[in-house]
C-alpha cells in the first residue's frame, strides 16, 4: 500500500492506472456506418473557372452542396497532427465537442452524382489512411508509456522518501503556511494480512474469500445461463428480477453446493445471490432489469454496499427486456459506469457484452471491489411474442 501525505491510501496499480489515464492517447476511431449528411442549394462563384466566361467580373451561378458528418471517438486534437508515414491529410471541419468530422462538396447544378460520390470516397480512403498510420504511432506510444510509468513513479516515490528523510533527520518542525490549521497525532491500527482460507492451527478464525477460480467458474455459469435465456428469450420474457435470478441459483448451486469446493448460494435479499459467512459477503451477484442509466447506479451502489470482505468480487448481471436496440443498452452501460464517483479503473475482459471495472467501496477509500457487469438481451418484439403464444 502507498500512502500520500493528507491523502487516502491508495494502491500502487491504481496510481499507475490512473496516471496512464491521464498521459496516454486515445487513437481516433471512426465510425462509417453511423455517417449522416445534408443537402442544400446554394450559389457558387465561377469567376475562376475556364469553361465560364466572366470577362474579369464575379460571377455567381446556381449550385448544390452536401455535407457529409462523420462521427468519431477519441483525442479530437489528433486531426491536426500528420502522422510520419507518407500519406495525404484528411479535408474536414473537425466539431471536437459532438465528435464530429464534417466534409463538404459543392458544385453547379450541372455536376452529376458521381461526381460528389467520387469525392466522398477519395476523402474516406484519405481519412482511413490517415487514422491508420497515426493510430500505429498512438499504440508505440501508449505501449511505452506503459512501460515507463511504473519506472517514473518508483523513481518519484524515492526522490519524496529521501527529501522526508533528510527533512526529519534535523527534528525540527516544518513551517507552516499562513492559515494551515494544526494537526494532532492519530492513532492508526496496524493492517493485518488477510488469513488464508483454511483455519490455522492455533484455532483462530479465518477471514474467507472467493477465489479467483470460483469468481471465474460462477461468471462462466451465470454467462452460460444468460446465453440461454438469449435463445428462447419468449420463454423467459415474462419473468422479472426474482424469476430469473432464482434460474440462476438453482444453476449455480447444481454445481457447487455439496461439492469440493463447498461453497453455496443462497438468496438473502429480494434480486441478490450471495456466499456469505455472519453478516459479510465475499461474493454478491445483482440482477436487475434494464431501466436506464440512473437505475444502472442505483444497482451498483446497492452492490457495493453489500461488499465488504477486502478481497471482494462481485457480478451485475442485468437483462434487457423492453428496448429493442440492444446496442444502445451495452453502449449505455460501457459510458456511464466509468463515470460513477466510486470508480477506479477498467481492467481486461475478452468476453463480448461485459466489462469489468474496479470500484472502491464508500466506507473504506483503501478497499477495491472487483465488479464483472453481464448484459443480456431478451427482448422480444410484439409480433414475434404472438406468434410464440
Amino acid at each position: 500500500m502507498w500512502r500520500n501525505r493528507g491523502l487516502s491510501p491508495i494502491t500502487r496499480d491504481t496510481l499507475i492506472e490512473n496516471v496512464f489515464d491521464k498521459y496516454s492517447i486515445e487513437p481516433l476511431v471512426i465510425a462509417e456506418d453511423q455517417m449522416q449528411m445534408e443537402s442544400a442549394e446554394t450559389r457558387i462563384d465561377v469567376s475562376h473557372r475556364n469553361d465560364y466566361f466572366t470577362h474579369g467580373q464575379k460571377a455567381m451561378v446556381d449550385g448544390h452542396q452536401f455535407r457529409f458528418f462523420l462521427p468519431f471517438s477519441g483525442d479530437a486534437a489528433l486531426w491536426t497532427l500528420r502522422p510520419n508515414l507518407i500519406g495525404g491529410e484528411p479535408q474536414g471541419e473537425v466539431d471536437a465537442s459532438r465528435q464530429v468530422l464534417a466534409l463538404s462538396f459543392r458544385n453547379t447544378i450541372h455536376t452529376q452524382r458521381e461526381w460528389y460520390q467520387q469525392q466522398l470516397q477519395n476523402a474516406l480512403n484519405s481519412i482511413r489512411n490517415f487514422v491508420a498510420n497515426q493510430g500505429l504511432m498512438v499504440a508505440e506510444f501508449n505501449k511505452n508509456l506503459k512501460r515507463q510509468v511504473p519506472e517514473i513513479i518508483a523513481h518519484r516515490h524515492q526522490q519524496l522518501e529521501k527529501l522526508s528523510g533528510i527533512a526529519q533527520a534535523f527534528k525540527i518542525p516544518a513551517l507552516k503556511k499562513p492559515g494551515m490549521p494544526d494537526y494532532r497525532p492519530i492513532q492508526l491500527q496496524q493492517r493485518q494480512p488477510r488469513a488464508l482460507p483454511r483455519a490455522p492451527s492455533g484455532g483462530a478464525k479465518p477471514e474467507p474469500y472467493i477465489s479467483d477460480e470460483l469468481y471465474e467458474d460462477t461468471l462462466a455459469i451465470i454467462r452460460h445461463m444468460g446465453a440461454t435465456f438469449e435463445g428462447t428469450p419468449a420463454t423467459y420474457q415474462p419473468l422479472g428480477e426474482e424469476g430469473l435470478r432464482d434460474i440462476l441459483l438453482a444453476s449455480l448451486n447444481g454445481k457447487y453446493k455439496g461439492g469440493a469446493t463447498g461453497e453455496t448460494y443462497r438468496k438473502t435479499g429480494k434480486t441478490d445471490i450471495r456466499i456469505e459467512e455472519e453478516i459479510r459477503a465475499a461474493f454478491v451477484g445483482e440482477c436487475k432489469l434494464w431501466k436506464g442509466e440512473v437505475a444502472l447506479f442505483s444497482a451498483l451502489d446497492q452492490l457495493l454496499g453489500y461488499l465488504t470482505w477486502r478481497d471482494c468480487k462481485a457480478a451485475l448481471v442485468i437483462f434487457n427486456k423492453d428496448v429493442a436496440g440492444f446496442s444502445c443498452v451495452q453502449e449505455t452501460i460501457a459510458q456511464s459506469l466509468p463515470k460513477h464517483p466510486l470508480f477506479l479503473r477498467q481492467k481486461q475482459t475478452d468476453q463480448p457484452g461485459e466489462w469489468r471495472y474496479v470500484f472502491r467501496t464508500k466506507e473504506d477509500e483503501g478497499r477495491e471491489v472487483t465488479v464483472q457487469v453481464q448484459c443480456f438481451n431478451l427482448f422480444v418484439s410484439a409480433g414475434r411474442a404472438g406468434k410464440m403464444r
